[in-house]
């Protein structure tokens, strides 16, 4: 999908690969944004011990790729509630990216990937001031 003429970003599953790019965007957005709960970056300890925990939950992670470079990410993480299947997602773009359509499309992806694997119900928590956020 292009986000604007002569830009083409892809979406493809994230790899254990991905993961250092992920993070630094996450963390960009921990110290810049208040996008996350999180209020400290990870450590790259706290980075592998992150990835594989979400690894061994029911999660689904998209990467938005602009020619080999990871530059936004986005999850489903599982959250039931009242007995339904029911995800939280997570959509993080790097700062250079933002306003360009990486946001929208990682999140038209991921409920493509959350009807595939037969979730229910997209919950989503935004802070009020979270203006790109709001807008997605």
């Amino acid at each position: 999908m292009s986000s604007s003429p002569g830009q083409t970003f892809t979406v493809r599953p994230a790899t254990r690969e991905d993961m250092q790019a992920v993070v630094g965007i996450y963390n960009w957005a921990i110290n810049q944004t208040f996008a996350t709960i999180d209020s400290e970056p990870l450590s790259a300890e706290e980075a592998e011990e992150w990835w594989d925990a979400h690894a061994r939950q029911r999660t689904i992670t998209l990467v938005a790729d602009d020619d080999g470079d990871v530059i936004g990410w986005a999850r489903l993480l599982p959250w039931r509630q009242r007995g339904f299947e029911v995800v939280e997602d997570l959509v993080y773009v790097d700062p250079l990216y933002q306003k360009r359509g990486v946001g929208r499309l990682l999140l038209g992806r991921l409920i493509e990937a959350a009807r595939d694997a037969g979730f229910r119900t997209i919950a989503a928590s935004l802070a009020a001031d979270n203006r790109g956020g709001l807008r997605l």
